[in-house]
């Protein structure tokens, strides 16, 4: 350890960090004191070096999983309905697939609307820029952590995350092709309704089976309640926040503000940050132009990759992120490259300002064999299960990112 500026008290490393944290306890999810209790011991530390705190509080539905079988299982059930009732099973399937579009889009919520909600918070830690302020840099890291279940098992990533043939990329997007078929189904009640032509149930049939397998698996999940320690997914992202304040503290232009996000909510869909996106756009407190995004989730485990994010359709990186991260490839040949890893489902926390038009990105780190980090959402992910190694050397890149992007 080294002495931290006040020299008042030890400076954790990230992985002492990272263990004092999973040390608070179990099930650290949405809206939990645990989840809190992480938030509340990072804020502390970001205190000590300066950073004004400021908690953000919004409400958020618990489980994504629960919200999935929402979704899915009622696109299931319609189909049933829908040869009785065309038209009624029409209206839920065209309900359930724009319920679904907007959520993952993270443009708004129906469905999902009609769940139990509770309480979380997000903490915001400022070191307000020392001259006039040229740039805003925002880096968030979620605090929470995940459900498991079946759909995590290594094997099951491994062929949902595989490439698929040339020319049929887009399946690799499981809920955009379950989406897909939802809307699919929604059609030909419609057509079945009108008497133009009656689909036969085979037809039907087949085309219910990813709305089955997505409602099948999140069943489980829900099911088994179990909740993982959440060491590198994403204590590492929390931990790694809190060494950059250290680190940054001397060498960020004085016209550059500084901003750590330790979110709520992002296994729950990320609801943090898009509370947050959405009050920070009616407020206009922050602006796309002067501000960027920088999501640092899942540190280790893996290779270190940037995310091209988006679950229906690809968002693109911001050019002059993916410029950026290109630059400093350049700038270490020494190094593996940190190349673009296009995310077949889910989302990061850079997600829901990216669609509000600021540049945003996520840092992660995938392991090759397997589409995904080790140990991810699984109750090895624990800090004894961690790369050290991986973990600083992506605390390294980051440093070395954050500093190009608030010098141009």
């Amino acid at each position: 350890m080294t002495a931290s500026p006040d020299a008042t008290k030890p400076r954790l490393t990230p992985m002492d960090r990272i263990r004092a944290l999973e040390a608070l306890g179990p099930r650290r999810l949405t809206g939990t004191p645990t989840e809190k209790a992480a938030q509340t011991m990072l804020g502390e530390e970001l205190e000590s070096l300066g950073y004004r705190l400021a908690w953000r509080p919004f409400t958020w539905t618990q489980s994504l999983y629960a919200s999935l079988l929402l979704h899915f299982g009622l696109a299931v059930l319609a189909t049933g309905v829908g040869f009785s009732a065309p038209f009624v099973g029409a209206g839920l399937h065209a309900l359930v697939a724009l319920s679904y579009t907007l959520e993952s889009t993270r443009k708004g919520l129906l469905l999902r609307s009609l769940m139990p909600r509770i309480t979380s918070q997000n903490l915001l830690a400022i070191r307000p820029a020392r001259t006039t302020r040229r740039k805003r840099l925002v880096i968030v890291a979620h605090a929470d952590a995940a459900y498991t279940g079946l759909l995590f098992t290594p094997a099951i990533i491994k062929v949902a995350t595989k490439q698929p043939p040339p020319g049929l990329g887009w399946f690799k997007k499981q809920l955009g092709l379950a989406t897909a078929t939802v809307a699919a189904m929604a059609a030909l009640e419609l057509l079945a309704g009108l008497s133009v032509w009656s689909a036969p149930g085979w037809l039907r049939g087949v085309v219910t089976i990813p709305a089955v397998l997505v409602a099948l698996f999140n069943l489980d999940v829900v099911l088994r309640n179990h909740v993982v320690p959440g060491a590198c997914d994403n204590l590492s992202g929390c931990s790694g926040s809190v060494e950059l304040a250290h680190r940054l503290e001397s060498t960020l232009p004085d016209d550059v503000e500084f901003v750590i996000v330790i979110s709520g909510a992002e296994e729950a869909g990320t609801g943090g940050a898009l509370r947050l996106a959405e009050q920070i756009v009616a407020s206009g407190e922050w602006s796309p132009s002067d501000t960027i995004v920088l999501g640092l989730d899942t540190l280790s485990n893996g290779t270190l990759r940037i995310l091209e994010e988006g679950e229906l359709w690809p968002h693109p990186i911001p050019k002059p992120l993916v410029d950026a991260v290109a630059q400093e490839n350049a700038a270490r040949p020494d190094v593996p490259p940190v190349t673009t890893y296009v995310v077949p489902t889910g989302a990061t926390d850079a997600l829901p300002f990216l669609v509000r038009g600021f540049p945003s990105m996520s840092l992660t780190c995938i392991d090759p064999d397997i589409g995904a980090p080790r140990h991810y959402h699984r109750p090895s992910d624990t800090w004894s299960n961690m790369d050290d190694g991986q973990l600083r050397a992506t605390i390294d890149f980051a440093e070395r990112l954050i500093l190009r992007l608030s010098r141009t």
